[in-house]
């Protein structure tokens, strides 16, 4: 089954492993981490997100879709998730493209719930320039670090939760 998911997504374990390489680099430890809840993919036309959503829900149990920062955002819980060393990913997220907005199409993201509070992850981290722009975001807040063609998203709910699809 995830061979089939891989096909539409790409390959998640060469992406997850770029993400792990970056965060190691920058001190991180995996088990600071409760769960990998998502991993998120971005498309650049709405074209291919009507098609990769529509194959995408042949894997999932449950789903929801919201309109989230002036764009459509497709949340999975996956019939059979995604195992990616001691994770156990069971969500995954399609991004609509934003209006003016162009990002290549593909893996964007991967989305890590902490075992800590925020507040206590960016301190423990303090010599990292999170981003920002979602720290104080009424639903679900979160720390970005971004790094070359991909980003780990640190918060403390699961989006599967905060979307009442788990």
């Amino acid at each position: 089954m995830n061979n089939q998911i891989e096909s539409i997504i790409g390959d998640y374990k060469k992406f997850l492993d770029k993400i792990f390489q970056n965060l190691k680099e920058a001190g991180f430890d995996s088990a600071e981490f409760e769960e990998i809840d998502h991993i998120a993919y971005r498309t650049e036309s709405l074209e291919s997100y009507e098609k990769i959503k529509k194959e995408l829900l042949k894997f999932s149990k449950n789903y929801s879709e919201k309109m989230f920062g002036g764009r459509l955002i497709m949340v999975y819980l996956l019939e059979n998730p995604i195992v990616y060393n001691n994770f156990t990913i069971k969500g995954f997220e399609l991004l609509a493209p934003k209006e003016n907005n162009s990002h290549k199409e593909g893996l964007e993201h991967a989305e890590f719930v902490t075992k800590t509070t925020l507040p206590e992850f960016q301190e423990k981290h303090h010599n990292i320039n999170f981003d920002l722009h979602s720290y104080n975001r009424e639903e679900n807040p979160e720390l970005v670090l971004n790094f070359e063609n991909c980003a780990a998203k640190f918060h403390v709910q699961s989006l599967l939760e905060v979307r009442g699809i788990y």
